[in-house]
């Protein structure tokens, strides 16, 4: 479903406007987080949600964003070039730390227009990185929403509370 910002960039906007596509990747266990800008060749500083400022160096990257933006089952799948060699240091080290080993990367994803570098048209934020796959060319992230709708009752359905049950065996 289009946004009043996709609105306003596609069909008011001026024609010579480019919108950046950016991503973050973080993890606690390393040593710095990956920024990356997808279509500015030097690079840019931003303004985030927060108010902070932050450096995104350009990469060849792809983006592929999921189906549906506007549902908890959003996923962006990020194909990344040859980072060289301190993401699969930090992949490691991301491995080897047992007190964060069950804490996934974080993909941040954004959007700014290159006229207002202050406030981002677009933002996905917190999406898990569900998988990992390296190649020769460099990596491919699939990155998924939480899983937050996982109900539960916290009720034990055994044999001798609900006999009934047999049946479905």
């Amino acid at each position: 479903m289009p946004t009043q910002a996709d609105y306003d960039y596609f069909l008011q906007g001026d024609p010579d406007e480019v919108r950046l596509q950016l991503i973050e990747v973080t993890h606690p266990s390393w040593t710095n987080d990956y920024r990356y800008v997808q279509n500015c060749v030097d690079g840019v500083t931003v303004t985030h949600e927060d108010g902070n400022q932050a450096d995104y160096t350009y990469s060849p990257i792809t983006i592929k964003k999921g189906k549906a933006d506007d549902d908890l089952d959003q996923s962006i799948t990020i194909g990344v070039a040859d980072l060289g060699e301190l993401l699969p240091f930090d992949i490691d080290r991301l491995r080897a730390d047992t007190a964060n080993a069950n804490i996934k990367p974080i993909l941040n994803y954004r959007e700014y227009l290159m006229s207002d570098l202050t406030k981002p048209i677009v933002s996905v934020i917190g999406l898990e990185v569900s998988d990992w796959q390296p190649n020769k060319e460099g990596s491919v992230f699939v990155c998924k929403a939480k899983e937050m709708n996982l109900t539960k009752t916290g009720i034990a359905y055994t044999l001798d509370k609900f006999p009934l049950l047999r049946g479905f065996l």
